[in-house]
């Protein structure tokens, strides 16, 4: 396979087309239905270029689907969670976009040239970015755990980042594929450990993390390896308990551990909508910090906020009745 080169790889800036399941406003799980219908026609009326997927298992598409690295060619993997595999009830919604044969009515995945990596992973648990001007990968190193890898074991995980360097090279022509592994905090704090609910890319050596301040059981210490992970990149953080408006806020306080959502928002080229969660003080400051994030770019975004209420989406992740998934988690994005 051709090399893999920094202005043909594809970030969710370079995007022009978002892919949704059929499931969306169907009874799957425990999620609202109603709710999931209007985001439905909010992402559809957000994008004309949207699609739907047929013969999915559940709706987070983003998890399942294969990865788009140049215009036309794609990595994919083994997509086997954790957090649904452990159980029989939840091990049915596990889609394999290939073997269920999932498709769109007006465009043909056939000509996608797809290379499966010998991992298994989320896509959700990959944010794709530019660093020192080479492909980056971004990843929860709950990746790790998932494939036996003893992340405290050093030997292991040299090994692990020597064979991840060697496969990119053999595998693509010698491409220098970069890789950032975050810390995951555990499946106490995030049982689903994706990098889209961590982290976005914005532009070039640029990233946009959660609020992880603002979070009841913030931890320095994760927080600080984070930031050493991530060293390389200007690092933008949302933030709202250190606003005066939110200190002291009952309502900031019941929908804090839901505030995660705002990082998980749909980028389609330089549109963007943002999750919302029915507080106008404090959806409209994600809103702002999100737009002010992205202002110091040569490219000019826009950046809306969904206008259905996606609360009852985005329950706490911890709630066994909900994936927690936002908006990216939701959709599919590729340059078509």
């Amino acid at each position: 396979m051709e090399k893999i080169l920094t202005k043909d790889f594809i970030t969710d800036n370079k995007t022009n087309k978002v892919f949704i399941s059929s499931l969306i406003d169907t009874k799957t799980g425990d999620l609202d239905k109603e709710a999931r219908a209007n985001v439905k026609s909010c992402i559809i009326q957000f994008e004309k270029h949207c699609e739907l997927l047929y013969n999915t298992k559940d709706v987070w598409a983003r998890d399942y689907m294969p990865i788009q690295l140049t215009k036309n060619t794609y990595l994919g993997y083994t997509y086997k969670p954790d957090y649904l595999t452990k159980s029989p009830e939840y091990a049915k919604c596990v889609t394999n976009w290939k073997l269920h044969n999932v498709h769109a009515e007006k465009y043909d995945f056939n000509g996608f040239k797809v290379v499966q990596i010998p991992l298994i992973l989320d896509g959700g648990n990959v944010v794709k970015a530019i660093l020192d001007d080479k492909p980056c990968m971004i990843m929860c190193d709950k990746v790790l755990l998932e494939n036996n890898i003893d992340k405290n074991n050093k030997t292991e995980l040299e090994n692990f980042h020597k064979w991840w360097k060697e496969w990119w090279e053999e595998n693509f022509d010698g491409t220098e594929m970069k890789l950032v592994l975050l810390p995951w905090e555990g499946s106490k704090y995030d049982p689903i450990g994706h990098a889209d609910g961590m982290i976005r890319y914005i532009d070039k050596n640029k990233v946009l993390i959660s609020n992880y301040k603002d979070y009841k059981d913030y931890n320095e210490e994760h927080y600080n390896e984070m930031m050493n992970v991530l060293d390389g990149f200007n690092v933008i953080s949302l933030h709202f308990s250190d606003l005066e408006q939110f200190k002291n806020n009952k309502l900031f306080s019941v929908l804090l551990d839901r505030t995660w959502c705002y990082i998980n928002y749909l980028q389609v080229g330089t549109r963007i909508l943002v999750p919302k969660l029915g507080y106008d003080l404090l959806d409209n400051e994600a809103l702002k910090q999100i737009r002010e994030a992205f202002s110091a770019n040569e490219l000019s975004y826009e950046i809306e906020l969904i206008s259905q209420d996606m609360t009852s989406i985005v329950e706490d992740v911890n709630d066994k009745k909900n994936s927690g998934g936002a908006l990216n988690c939701l959709t599919w994005t590729i340059q078509s």
